[in-house]
């Protein structure tokens, strides 16, 4: 990308939304104070992105692909591979299937599941059933486990091998989604039980990793059963983590081109690593800390970003994606109010003329859903070269209106590089 000046991408997570009834028929960026946004809006073109397809509702790695120019319908292998990659539990000498798993709970008088885990769990509790269920769960002979837990109730799986295919072509145990080619889309109606992993394909190693789920999933839940950590958690009133639910596993990597300019990504998710390595860019994790606010991590964040010496620097901006799935639209009203106060203002404020800034979602997490969807998300692109359309305010009726040229988040990036070409 050439021109003297930077383009800031941020994308915040989940931000898009439907009308809530909570906050009067009106979206989170509506409700919001956002006085930051909606300059920027004023002064640059909006819309609204279809970030893939129709029905394929995006996840914070499949966005952040789209959003950087590389269209996740033609590039995109799978969730699992890109977190066993961004984890370096690939063996490029091997085969290799990684899948995302979430800490899940059943009730087993009941068959009560919490897919989540109340989303609860300590980066401590979650590093001692780690560290229980790789100590006791024994697989064949020949096949490496991977495992780790993070944010509060994720987790990455993988399984290597040196001389035995393995094919991630099999069916999800969450019942919650439903494995469609690369993607993992909503089940519309399902038992809200945990499923066996079944080969989709006729290949051995579908049948494999079938099995080697099923008996993983079987041994770590004894495990998990008799853990010190469910046991405190029960006797705390809270839900024992006791089951691992399996979902978006693959075995290939997407083939990316190197990126077409110097890009610096700040996010929290493996997958994203991974894909940065994948592109030859930068990435740094970037998340709040136990015990600070989101206002003090955006004042860390800020000098980091100013300072990064690459053309497009993206940040993958967590706040309003949990409160939209935990059905919090007062918090997610607050956690986008403080984005614009300690981020897009400050960020707003020492751009130089030459510089771009863009702000979009990579996904939409409306409350009333709890998951994310395929709805389009807003834009607003303030620069060098882009003339304002006479929108003013930053949400999603709003932006609607706008004359931003391009409707897919993959044309975002190709699109303003022409753009910066001939300012």
């Amino acid at each position: 990308m050439s021109g003297s000046g930077k383009l800031y991408l941020m994308a915040l997570c989940g931000g898009a939304d439907r009308p809530i009834r909570a906050l009067g028929g009106r979206t989170p960026f509506q409700a919001a104070p956002t006085p930051n946004l909606d300059r920027l809006a004023a002064d640059g073109r909006t819309g609204l992105l279809e970030v893939i397809a129709p029905g394929i509702p995006p996840e914070s790695d499949s966005g952040a692909m789209a959003l950087l120019g590389y269209d996740p319908a033609v590039h995109y292998t799978g969730r699992g591979p890109l977190e066993g990659f961004g984890n370096r539990y690939w063996d490029p000498e091997g085969h290799s299937v990684a899948f995302r798993i979430n800490f899940a709970s059943l009730d087993t008088a009941t068959g009560r599941l919490d897919r989540r885990t109340s989303r609860d769990l300590s980066d401590e509790e979650m590093h001692e059933l780690v560290a229980e269920i790789l100590d006791r769960v024994r697989l064949e002979p020949g096949i490496e486990v991977r495992l780790t837990g993070w944010g509060r109730h994720r987790g990455i799986l993988a399984f290597t091998s040196k001389t035995r295919h393995l094919s991630g072509e099999v069916s999800n145990t969450d019942p919650g989604f439903v494995k469609q080619g690369p993607f993992g889309v909503p089940a519309p109606e399902h038992d809200n039980r945990p499923l066996p992993a079944r080969p989709l394909t006729d290949d051995p190693g579908a049948a494999l990793v079938a099995s080697l789920v099923n008996s993983f999933v079987e041994q770590s839940a004894k495990v998990l059963e008799a853990s010190a950590v469910n046991a405190r958690r029960l006797a705390a009133g809270r839900r024992a983590a006791n089951l691992l639910l399996v979902r978006d596993g693959g075995h290939l990597l997407p083939d990316l081109p190197p990126a077409p300019a110097r890009i610096s990504m700040y996010g929290q998710v493996p997958a994203e690593r991974g894909f940065a390595r994948l592109i030859g860019a930068a990435f740094t994790t970037a998340k709040v800390a136990a015990g600070q606010s989101e206002a003090a991590f955006y004042a860390d964040l800020l000098p980091s970003l100013l300072a990064d010496p690459a053309e497009v620097v993206f940040a993958h901006i967590k706040g309003p994606d949990e409160p939209g799935h935990d059905n919090q639209p007062p918090e997610k009203v607050r956690a986008i109010a403080d984005i614009d106060a300690h981020l897009i203002g400050p960020l707003r404020d020492v751009l130089g003329p030459a510089d771009t800034l863009a702000v979009t979602c990579d996904h939409a997490t409306p409350c009333e859903v709890g998951i994310h969807t395929d709805d389009r998300v807003p834009i607003a692109v303030a620069g060098p070269g882009i003339r304002p359309d006479g929108v003013v305010r930053f949400d999603e009726a709003a932006l609607a209106h706008g004359s931003l040229p391009i409707s897919r988040a993959s044309d975002l990036m190709p699109w303003l590089a022409k753009v910066r070409e001939r300012s």
